[in-house]
Order: C-alpha cells, then structure tokens, then sequence
C-alpha cells in the first residue's frame, strides 16, 4: 500500500486539507463570536451547510455511481476554493449572509467529496489492504484534527483571519492539484433511459434490499450509534470538564489523548481485524465505547476522565475503520456512492439530533446524570444487537440439515 502512487497523493492531499478545514473551522467560530450574539443563531448558521447536504445526498450518490470519482472530487475541490472567496467578503463587510453563502457552497463540496473519496479507495487500494487504507484514512483525520485545531488557535493569536482563511484556500489548492495527479481505472457507466427522481425515499428503496441481504452491513451500522452519543456531545462535554474542574488546560490533554489513542487503536484494528472481521469482537469494542462514556461520572478526577476520553479513543480507532471496510467489501461497488451518500446524511441528522439533546440535558438535568444516561443506552443497544446476533446465530445451528436421497 505504501507503494500505491494513487493512495499515497490521496492521503497527502486529504492530510493537508484536512488540516486546513479545522483552520477554517477555528476562523469560523471567531467570525461568528464577533458578529453574532446569540448562541443559537451561530448554531443554525454552522449547521446550515450540513442541512444543505441532507437534501442532496440522494441525488450526490447516484451521480458518485454513475460518474467519474476523480473528476467529482475535482468540482468538490474547485467548490471549496471558490467558497473562500465569499469569506473574504465576510471579513471585508463584517457581514454573516456572505459567510451563509460560504458555509452552503462548503456543505454542498462535502456532500459529493466525502462519499466520493470512501468510494474512490476501494478502487486504488488492493481488497486486502483495504482496512489498513481505512486506518489510515481516519488516522489522518484525527491528526489533521489536533494539528488544525492547534494551529488555529496560534495564529489567533498573532494573525488576522484573513490570513487564517487564506491558508485554508492554500491547503484546498493542494488537494485539488494532487487529485488531478490520481490515476483511477474504471469505466463511468451510462445513464439510464429510465430517468427516476433522485430523492431519499427513492433512493432508500433501492438500497434496502442490497443492505438487508448482508447482516455485517446491518449490525455495523446500528453498533455505530453508541459511538455517534460520545462523538456529538464532544466538545460539549470537553468544555464542561473543563469548567467542573476548573483546569483550562485540560481540554488540549483531553484532546490530545483521544487523538493519539485513536492512532493506537486504528493500529490494533490492522493487526486483529486483518482477515474478515469478526462481529463480536464488534460488539466487545462497542460495550468498551459504553463504559468510557459512562465512566466520564467520575470526570471531576482530572486522570479518570483522561482515561475515559482515552478509552473510547482506542475504540473508536478499532470500530471506525473496520465497519468502513466491511460497509466497503459487503455493498457492491455498484452501490457505494448512494449508500455512502445516504449514509452521511443520516449521519448528519443523528449528530444534530444528538448534539442539540446533550446541550438540553447540560441545561437541564446535569453533566453526570446526562453521561450516565447516554452510557447505560449505549449499554442496551449494544445488548439488544448482540441478542439478536445470538439468537440468529442459534436459529441457524438449529436448521434441519436436508438429507440426500
């Protein structure tokens, strides 16, 4: 793999990025701090570029299945470099429509890009190499998450945001320069005469009879919730760590260490899940993502939530890149682009959902009471996927086997 040409340019490309992104990401919250009081209007305008997204997946997915990958990725790219330009209008006027526009050119780039890309290693990364490629994938990601982060906060300080985002637009160009080098073999398929309309539901119903034949596919998907109940309420969380024990400082440790045993985990995943992954070790990871979320009661003790956060760290580093190989190897290629593309939407839809209930029970109910809660969920929904498993399991063992005349 690490001779792949096509991967190596891919992941330079992403990592580089990637670490841009998070740049943006910082510039955007500062933006928004300085010109938009309420708390709830910066929500829904960082959210407004995910809303976007959700009504273009379907339509995002069939055209991953039927186009060129490589030349979507470049439109993706092109897109983002473009969508800069509106930020600077941003920053020039002080004006939060120009960054609306921005955020909705930047939601609509990642509709295509992110399936496109999850689609697009398959087909330049060996199937036996494919979960280490994901390991990668997501280690990079994480350490683009730290360094982007990092970085940002730095040249807050010393920096304009002018200069934050025109960094972010280096790191696009990037990207899109080390695309147009990716060579990618395959044909684009024609267009059907029998022209459909592109919608969820539509959608949907071609998929499930494709997902409902492979049960690793299915399990897979719903082991993910217990992960997505930490994920959404991260920073949240991070934040009222840091308030309840009065330490700053400790939301870069928490950071940090959440980041590094990702890359640990993702490792163990390569050396334990290199053949065809086993469901209950799954389930073994997943009941591990419970018991880190649901030890963060104890988060007052600085160690004990540096172990939690570590915790699911490791986990998330071994579940993350397994179910994307098996999503990768059990759907037929044929379907990648619309099951990734519906895939992130709903994804978008549970972190919202998830986000907005951890800010509620913050406000309401309190910090302990709401990990608790969210841990003992993630407990039973595991238990339920793992007894359904086993109970599958046993009505198979019990099957007649048919006798030859």
């Amino acid at each position: 793999m690490w001779k792949n040409r096509n991967f190596l340019l891919l992941m330079f490309g992403v990592a580089v990025s990637s670490t841009g992104l998070w740049v943006g990401i910082i510039g955007n919250l500062e933006f928004l701090q300085k010109n938009v009081e309420s708390s709830f209007l910066q929500a829904l305008i960082i959210l407004s570029g995910f809303l976007v997204g959700i009504f273009l997946a379907p339509m995002a997915g069939r055209i991953i299945d039927r186009g060129d990958k490589k030349k979507i990725l470049i439109y993706a790219g092109l897109a983002r470099c473009f969508a800069i330009g509106f930020m600077y209008l941003a920053i020039a006027y002080e004006n939060v429509w120009w960054m609306l526009i921005y955020t909705f050119i930047i939601g609509i780039a990642g509709t295509f890009s992110n399936p496109a890309m999850q689609t697009l290693i398959p087909l330049i990364v060996r199937k036996e190499e494919l979960l280490q490629a994901n390991g990668v994938y997501m280690n990079i990601f994480t350490g683009a998450r730290i360094a982007g982060t990092a970085l940002g906060g730095a040249m807050l300080v010393g920096m304009s945001l002018t200069a934050m985002y025109t960094l972010t637009l280096v790191t696009y160009v990037i990207l899109l320069l080390s695309t147009f080098y990716i060579s990618v073999e395959g044909k684009v398929k024609e267009k059907s005469a029998d022209r459909k309309k592109e919608n969820f539901f539509t959608t949907l119903k071609e998929l499930y009879p494709i997902v409902r034949k492979q049960s690793k596919v299915v399990y897979g998907i719903f082991l993910l919730i217990p992960p997505y109940l930490f994920l959404s309420g991260f920073n949240l969380m991070v934040i009222e760590i840091s308030q309840i024990q009065h330490n700053p400082g400790i939301k870069g440790i928490l950071y940090t260490t959440e980041g590094l045993c990702v890359f640990l985990g993702t490792f163990l995943a390569r050396k334990f899940f290199r053949e065809r992954p086993r469901l209950p070790f799954l389930f073994g990871i997943t009941f591990l993502i419970a018991t880190a979320h649901t030890s963060l009661f104890l988060a007052a003790h600085p160690a004990m939530s540096v172990v939690s956060f570590g915790l699911f760290g490791l986990s998330a580093g071994m579940l993350f890149p397994v179910t994307t190989t098996i999503f990768q190897t059990d759907i037929p290629s044929d379907y990648h682009g619309r099951f990734f593309s519906i895939k992130g939407m709903t994804d978008n839809i549970i972190f919202q959902i998830l986000m907005l209930l951890t800010g509620l029970f913050l406000d309401t109910i309190g910090f302990e009471k709401m990990v608790i809660g969210f841990g003992i969920s993630s407990f039973v929904i595991a238990s339920i996927i793992l007894m359904q498993y086993r109970s599958k399991v046993s009505r198979n063992k019990r099957k007649p086997v048919m006798l030859a005349k």
